[in-house]
């Protein structure tokens, strides 16, 4: 994981002195007296951030398992006052969040922005804008399909840990914009 980290820290340079045991989600519970005895999760899952793994800002997000791997993004469900910081940021700076939904390498790499948790209309007090108002999240991901991804001929751990590194590489703008946006204050 440190390799990881050192990787995402050339790119994003906010994360470098991230410790790798602040990234790692536990896999295991206390099952000394419980009757089901399976693990609390089957996957393997870390967030890099500059403020680890319970950050509320912008985190890159890794899960390898068995049956489901991916690699994503950005800031899940953000608190209502930082949601109310990156709506007031969108409606002061229209431009910029449409630039960001119409980010080619955010495109490229993941489809673009998730459109999983959105409002049907604008929210209360904010005007007609940009879509970028009725997010709720504002995340980007991509299953990693060992098998079939002819960019991912993963055969040793080093080839895994490049491949995460360039895909937490695409993501930069989008980090950029949410840590642009995450501190604005409105004048």
């Amino acid at each position: 994981m440190g390799g990881v980290i050192q990787g995402v820290a050339r790119t994003d340079p906010a994360v470098e002195g991230v410790r790798a045991q602040d990234t790692l989600f536990r896999i295991n519970r206390d099952v000394r007296f419980a009757h089901d005895k399976s693990p609390y999760k089957a996957t393997f899952s870390a967030a890099i951030s500059p403020g680890g793994r319970h950050s509320t800002l912008p985190i890159y997000y890794l899960q390898l398992g068995a049956d489901e791997s991916l690699a994503a993004g950005g800031v899940y469900q953000p608190q209502p006052a930082d949601l109310r910081i990156i709506r007031d940021y969108i409606q002061r700076y229209p431009g910029r969040a449409d630039a960001l939904l119409a980010h080619e390498g955010l495109a490229e790499s993941f489809g673009g922005l998730n459109w999983d948790s959105l409002l049907k209309r604008f929210p209360q007090g904010y005007g007609e804008g940009s879509e970028l108002l009725k997010f709720r999240s504002f995340t980007v991901s991509a299953a990693i399909d060992l098998a079939a991804d002819p960019a991912a001929d993963l055969t040793d751990a080093g080839d895994l840990s490049a491949f995460v590194v360039r895909k937490c590489a695409d993501m930069q703008p989008l980090h950029a914009w949410l840590r642009e946006a995450l501190a604005y204050r409105k004048p």
